[in-house]
């Protein structure tokens, strides 16, 4: 029996690129995952003032559909989401930390249709007096929102999570843990079991001063979330685990973990004191494509191809 012909493509950059469909598919599976969000910058704070640290990003959003390859025009565009820079540490006395922006979409259009993996929402940078909101996972529908104040950020549309909420469906990304107003370790960055993991919080100080730990990452799938100021673990055809929270520090904060690419939720950073700077948050991961073509079994054959963004692979 002569072998049917596979062709496997992954793009981890690439802004309005073309894709061409190969004369023999039959059956197309297109995966697309959106970008994580930005943990927040830790605060800089008077040595008698408790402060947050930055609040986790939360996790992108993956789709993965099947296609009869005739469902596919003979060139398609696609746009893989980019890493999005975390929030600022405060770097002048008394600042507040930064936020970033929400993460970035990827898209995929099918015969002019476009459809796309949304990105997490950006964590809230640290602050004094309270504590800070976690931005939320992405859904099918829309994207996380990014944390508020001490507001977590709103679950995107048909499948997100909610800042600081782990996500148990299939689609959706998980929130970022919430920044706490103390030295106590935040809770971890949620899980997700198909998105991307959430990210860590930056530990923050109280008015002794006294410092701490920051929170571990949030896991995707079998992707484990990572330890304090530590980038989230890599994914294989499914989103990254969220990176750790940076901890605060008298002399030397952490800057949060970047998200495990693709899709993983950046880390906060964590809260230093008057004099020092703050750690920054970490980047919340880019996103991917994966196009996985098939051919018929009876047609002509042939080996299978792995193609990446650098060219043929295997």
């Amino acid at each position: 029996m002569t072998a049917a012909p596979i062709k496997f493509e992954r793009f981890t950059s690439g802004t309005a690129q073309t894709w061409t469909k190969e004369t023999w598919a039959e059956v197309i599976r297109v995966i697309l995952i959106g970008g994580g969000g930005p943990g927040g910058g830790g605060a800089r704070k008077p040595s008698g003032t408790a402060a947050s640290g930055g609040a986790g990003g939360g996790g992108g959003a993956v789709i993965d559909r099947i296609y009869s390859a005739d469902q596919l025009a003979s060139t398609e565009t696609y746009t893989v989401a980019g890493s999005q820079t975390g929030g600022a540490g405060g770097t002048a006395d008394n600042a507040n930390g930064g936020q970033g922006s929400v993460g970035n979409n990827t898209t995929f259009t099918i015969n002019g249709v476009t459809v796309t993996a949304y990105g997490g929402g950006a964590g809230v940078g640290g602050t004094n007096g309270a504590a800070t909101g976690g931005g939320a996972g992405a859904g099918l529908d829309g994207a996380g929102g990014n944390g508020s104040g001490t507001t977590n950020g709103t679950a995107g549309a048909n499948g997100g999570a909610a800042g600081a909420a782990a996500n148990t469906g299939f689609f959706g990304g998980a929130g970022g843990a919430a920044g706490v107003n103390s030295a106590s370790t935040p809770t971890a960055g949620q899980p997700a079991t198909r998105g991307g993991g959430g990210g860590g919080a930056g530990c923050g100080k109280t008015s002794t001063p006294t410092y701490g730990t920051g929170s571990a990452g949030g896991a995707a799938r079998d992707q484990a979330g990572s330890a304090h100021a530590t980038a989230g673990l890599r994914g294989w055809g499914y989103p990254g685990s969220g990176g750790g929270g940076g901890n605060s520090s008298a002399t030397t904060p952490e800057n949060g973990g970047d998200g495990g690419a693709p899709g993983g939720g950046g880390g906060g950073g964590g809260t230093t004191v008057n004099g020092v700077n703050a750690g920054n948050g970490g980047a919340g991961a880019r996103g991917e494509i994966i196009v996985i073509s098939y051919g018929n079994v009876s047609g002509s054959g042939g080996p299978v191809q792995l193609v990446d963004s650098q060219g043929l692979v295997g």
